[in-house]
């Protein structure tokens, strides 16, 4: 019973991109800290231990929203840096296929594209940026739709003494 007529192997190469840019925003919509936060509470309503957990600042911002940058930084330079076996000193893009090397899907990739470092490209540096930034919007998207409302104080508008 199949549903498509690639190859396992074809297949995760093919679509291994959004795949994992779409676990990456379901595991960001996951609160992993107020799960953790919960049982902690319940292993310590069973057994009390003596040990404090760390507790955050109010305003930190979670880990979540910036690990996206080194991984970002990471393939930016890879990126930057790549050029084609085919292209010549002489050709003014020098980058023939980039975006097609490092986001399009398998059958999408010529000869030229297909190296040696091809599948370090895609699965060290394309697939865990796109998850990380996929899970930080998740995240921040997830602070922001269940952040306590604050009540907007009113501004005086009275004349006073001058």
């Amino acid at each position: 019973m199949h549903w498509t007529a690639l190859n396992r192997v074809g297949y995760v190469l093919s679509y291994f991109l959004p795949i994992f840019a779409g676990t990456g925003f379901v595991l960001g919509l996951i609160p992993f800290g107020k799960l953790g936060k919960t049982l902690g509470d319940l292993s310590r309503s069973i057994a009390p231990s003596p040990s404090t957990g760390l507790t955050l600042e109010p305003d930190a911002v979670p880990p979540i929203l910036w690990a996206w940058l080194p991984v970002t930084v990471a393939f930016l330079i890879r990126f930057a840096t790549w050029k084609s076996q085919t292209s010549s000193v002489f050709d003014t893009h020098r980058s023939v296929g980039r975006i097609e090397r490092f986001f399009g899907p398998l059958y999408g990739q010529t000869s030229g594209l297909l190296d040696s470092r091809w599948i370090t490209d895609r699965f060290l540096f394309t697939g865990p940026m796109l998850f990380l930034i996929a899970c930080a919007l998740a995240a921040l998207l997830r602070y922001k739709l269940t952040a306590p409302r604050k009540p907007q104080v009113e501004k005086e508008t009275g004349s006073g003494p001058i």
